[in-house]
């Protein structure tokens, strides 16, 4: 019997890489053309693949981030030298996260290597050596060498973005390869929806595990970003209303659990809500902790006394099992993997979850803070109360890095179904100004009908990003820029005043932010009072395009960190 073949054609190397692309169903990919790269920018837009032109390689990595976040899977391109070191900001930060993303950087050509060829990042003589530098901030990375090797790595790359932990990966394709013949198999590229491994789970572990929720008298989940889509976040909600247990989350995870739920305490850390880090430093007497890193910032400072015989353990990087704090029940898997084998056990768990987490928000309430403030100025939580009060299925939240995202972790209350976003691991400012754009173009392409995103972000991190704004007027994208605007770099001052020490390179200028988006195409209004914030707010996300809200906020609050009582 003869077997049958994939058929196959000669086309160019650009042509390969976008009919895969194509084919694997990558709705647009964001980057910045160069010389080196112009073939594959070509052959994309002859596949139908659009591209995002940014108007910075490492906005095109941001936007390419918080695209995988909403949808699965990022791309990002950019020319060879300058443009891929751009990158690297991006790539980290989608690193730390454990996002999927793919990144394509151009070279020199082969025979150019080592002879100073135009923006040459082969790391020989005096040149950067890209690859190099992309395998310190990627999952994985490839160089290709052959135009015939381009579809493979292609597919290669696409199975290990999404796989046991997911994350970015890269390739590095030397110019010449992109106009170079090459095989083009059909099907040659594996779907994107799923991953490659196997999602298993030890039966044995989850059995001890159910024993052990069974005989505590206060457990408690704490979800991290192990979650991973909001498909898990369902499954894990199931099991807790069945269980009835309650529910804390890192900040990476306050996407995924609407925090008006009964059960949702909200995020413990250092910046977490108060009734969540009672649970988890004091009143429970078991820890199911799926997925979570326990950062500095999770655990406030590693403060949280966590014995091994009162925390159970479920991530897919067995490194991560034992990093910090270890389990006495470690499992390595999936967190859909671990709580499908639970859920048959859920009813036997009887966690007394809505009754504890009523009396922990009772007994336990964020610090109320005065909402006072100087005159013409606003407070931070009187920001975060009103953006509250806008939010509703439709729209999605980014929040950058800095103060303002201290304010918004305790303040802010999230729908869940992954519709709040913050590059927590690296805590890169200036991410959810241009990520934004990424966002909104993915929830545009799942169907979804006004769809809007708002942005929360201070003054430091929007002029880090702003440039981006007229990325998203080009793609009339429906995104609302709100700016903690205090003149100043909010956490760093903070840190200056908290030891007694005058502030040193913290001082911004005073910056017309509203002129700033009208002259990139956007629109704009300054915002003194809280009537203001409000009528501005209905009117931004009213007109589904770009505009920016300046809010004038007094430098004076920061956010009080949370410190642990003594133990019991």
């Amino acid at each position: 019997m003869t077997p049958t073949t994939a058929s196959t054609t000669t086309a160019t190397g650009a042509d390969v890489l976008a009919r895969a692309l194509a084919d694997a169903g990558i709705g647009c990919a964001y980057g910045i053309p160069g010389q080196r790269i112009l073939p594959f920018f070509h052959a994309l837009d002859e596949a139908g693949v659009p591209i995002v032109l940014t108007r910075h390689e490492q906005g095109a990595a941001f936007m390419a981030d918080a695209h995988a976040r909403v949808a699965g899977l990022g791309v990002c391109l950019s020319t060879s030298g300058p443009g891929a070191i751009n990158m690297l900001g991006g790539l980290a930060a989608a690193y730390m996260d454990s996002v999927p993303m793919l990144a394509i950087t151009a070279q020199a050509a082969t025979g150019e290597f080592g002879h100073y060829g135009i923006q040459e990042g082969t790391g020989l003589g005096r040149t950067p050596d890209i690859p190099a530098m992309c395998r310190s901030t990627v999952k994985e990375s490839w160089q290709a060498t052959r135009a015939d090797e381009l579809g493979p790595l292609l597919a290669q790359a696409l199975a290990a973005a999404r796989s046991g932990r997911p994350g970015p990966v890269h390739l590095d394709i030397p110019s010449d390869l992109f106009t170079a013949p090459a095989l083009d198999t059909d099907g040659a590229s594996p779907p994107t929806g799923a991953p490659n491994d196997s999602d298993t789970v030890d039966t044995a572990l989850v059995e001890a595990a159910a024993e052990a929720l069974r005989g505590a008298k206060r457990p408690l989940v704490l979800a991290g970003g192990g979650l991973a889509d909001p498909a898990t976040a369902r499954l894990l909600l199931d099991v807790a209303e069945a269980a009835d247990l309650p529910v804390a989350t890192s900040f990476a995870a306050k996407r995924f659990l609407d925090e008006h739920h009964p059960l949702a305490l909200g995020p413990v850390g250092t910046y977490g809500r108060a009734a969540a880090n009672h649970a988890l430093h004091h009143e429970a007497d078991l820890v199911l902790a799926l997925g979570v890193a326990f950062s500095y910032l999770t655990t406030a400072g590693w403060t949280a006394r966590l014995p091994a015989d009162r925390l159970i353990r479920v991530d897919i990087d067995p490194r991560e099992l034992a990093n910090n704090y270890q389990g006495g029940i470690a499992v390595k898997a999936t967190t859909r993997a671990f709580l499908t084998a639970l859920r048959p056990h859920a009813e036997r768990l009887a966690g007394h979850g809505a009754r504890r987490a009523d009396a922990l928000r009772q007994c336990h309430p964020d610090p109320q803070v005065p909402l006072d403030a100087a005159e013409g100025r606003l407070h931070p939580v009187t920001v975060c109360e009103a953006v509250n009060r806008h939010l509703d299925d439709r729209t999605t939240v980014l929040a950058d890095v800095g103060q303002n995202a201290y304010w918004v972790e305790r303040y802010l209350r999230t729908r869940g179904d992954n519709r709040f976003l913050i590059n927590a691991g690296l805590g890169s400012m200036g991410h959810a100004v241009a990520g934004a754009v990424g966002a909104w173009r993915a929830r545009t392409a799942m169907g979804g009908s006004g769809e809007r995103v708002v942005v929360t972000t201070g003054d430091g991190g929007f002029l880090m990003g702003a440039l981006e704004i007229s990325t998203a007027v080009a793609e009339q994208a429906a995104i609302t820029w709100v700016v903690f605007n205090n003149g100043t770099l909010g956490t760093q001052q903070a840190w200056f005043d908290r030891e007694g020490h005058r502030p040193v390179a913290c001082q911004l200028p005073d910056t017309d932010l509203v002129a700033l988006a009208k002259s990139l195409g956007a629109s704009g209004r300054r915002v003194h009072t809280p009537q203001q914030l409000e009528v501005g707010l209905d009117w931004a996300l009213k007109r589904a395009a770009p505009t920016v809200l300046d809010v004038v906020i007094d430098p004076t609050p920061a956010p009080a960190p949370y410190t642990p009582e003594e133990p019991r």
